[in-house]
């Protein structure tokens, strides 16, 4: 049974791992892959985690805005809520999901 992680990080996730330019995760599951509002929903938290970092002059890192990411922390759980219905809606037996955010989101 193949396994799909779920795990934020620049340009990447929800889905582990996934086209940073068009949030189409890369399981390579078709159900999942195919999926349209699995698509839009991990895009969405992707674009949402991303948006906490700030770079400087040279395109390097150099802050995380850990206050964004807890003033934005409730919608980022509901999108994560969203994504686990929809794997589970759409799953045929060939997947299980893991859900590394909710421990991370947590901690806030």
């Amino acid at each position: 049974m193949k396994k799909i992680k779920l795990q934020l990080d620049y340009l990447q996730g929800a889905i582990w791992i996934s086209d940073f330019e068009t949030g189409t995760p890369m399981t390579g599951i078709s159900v999942v892959d195919k999926d349209d509002m699995v698509k839009n929903i991990n895009y969405t938290m992707q674009d949402m985690y991303s948006s906490y970092y700030e770079f400087d002059s040279h395109g390097q890192a150099c802050f995380f805005d850990k206050e964004k990411q807890k003033v934005e922390k409730d919608k980022m759980l509901e999108l994560l809520e969203a994504l686990k219905k929809r794997l589970n809606e759409i799953n045929d037996g060939s997947y299980q999901v893991e859900d590394c955010i909710s421990t991370e989101y947590e901690k806030l």
